[in-house]
């Protein structure tokens, strides 16, 4: 198998969170799970195929738009020089600008969100928080709605209009219970067919609130229910296989509420899990 590039582009940056009044603390994920990303691979025979890169975007202080810029540079660069880009943020605000990036070069784009929220609200009085990327995509119409997939929706926090907002744009909505009746691997088949459709690339999202709060206490808006630690992880790794996704993107772990590193930890084994995938893949040709 052909020997091929990850880049993993850390983005130490949680001012969209604060602006939606969540609980700050997730620009201190990136560096921790690098570090225990590391730790994991040191003598993991992945390493053997693949080549990984790192770095690290510094943001803008309280500045979105300027660190959004930031990213879109850094995704774009990445791609051109043949490596496929990990997004780690960060709020998931963040993601906006990564699959921008992605829309700039392959035109027709797919995205799949694993995530407890829809993150579809309105840029109200200019704040860009890390709840409006998905609307943002949408609007600017980067992202059709067809190929827009929301996986593992629970919280009771989602707004009816928000509910209505993705069925308007004709997305599809996979909610929590229904995966669990269906199956996991009938589920992704589906989103992953969905997004794929007529497009050129696809973008997987995570944000680490879509799992359970036991196994990833770490975030800005943990919840009792949630993908389990086996669903997320085998859901990094059916992704890491699909030759559609060209950027995954990591958002929302926060260090300052972690339970003995649990979140960090699994967000760490997802990464190892997705690149995993991607060695796995018919065609190496990112």
């Amino acid at each position: 198998m052909t020997r091929h590039c990850i880049e993993l582009i850390s983005v130490p940056f949680d001012h969209g969170v604060k602006l939606i009044n969540g609980r700050p603390g997730a620009r201190f994920g990136p560096k921790k799970i690098i570090k225990t990303f590391q730790e994991l691979i040191r003598n993991n025979p992945i390493k053997n195929k693949i080549t990984i890169n790192f770095q690290t975007i510094k943001p803008i202080e309280c500045d979105v738009k300027s660190t959004h810029k930031l990213v879109t540079d850094a995704v774009r660069e990445t791609i051109k020089s043949g490596a496929l880009p990990i997004v780690i943020g960060g709020g998931h605000d963040i993601s906006f600008s990564s699959s921008k990036a992605i829309f700039l070069i392959y035109k027709r784009i797919g995205q799949i969100n694993i995530d407890a929220h829809y993150d579809v609200r309105p840029v109200v009085n200019g704040r860009i928080t890390s709840g409006t990327p998905f609307r943002r995509l949408l609007e600017k119409e980067f992202l059709l709605g067809k190929n827009f997939v929301e996986l593992g929706v629970h919280s009771p926090k989602n707004l009816k209009e928000h509910h209505a907002y993705i069925i308007k744009q004709k997305g599809t909505l996979l909610k929590l219970d229904h995966i669990n009746k269906i199956g996991l691997d009938n589920a992704l088949s589906k989103a992953f067919r969905i997004a794929s459709k007529d497009t050129n690339a696809t973008v997987f999202d995570i944000d680490i609130d879509g799992v359970q709060k036991r196994f990833a206490p770490g975030c800005s808006a943990p919840c009792s229910k949630g993908f389990t630690k086996k669903q997320i992880l085998k859901s990094a790794l059916i992704a890491g296989r699909d030759n559609n996704i060209r950027l995954f993107n990591l958002m929302e772990v926060n260090p300052l509420y972690d339970v003995n590193n649990k979140t960090v930890n699994l967000a760490a084994e997802l990464l190892v899990n997705f690149i995993k995938g991607t060695t796995e893949r018919k065609n190496n040709d990112h």
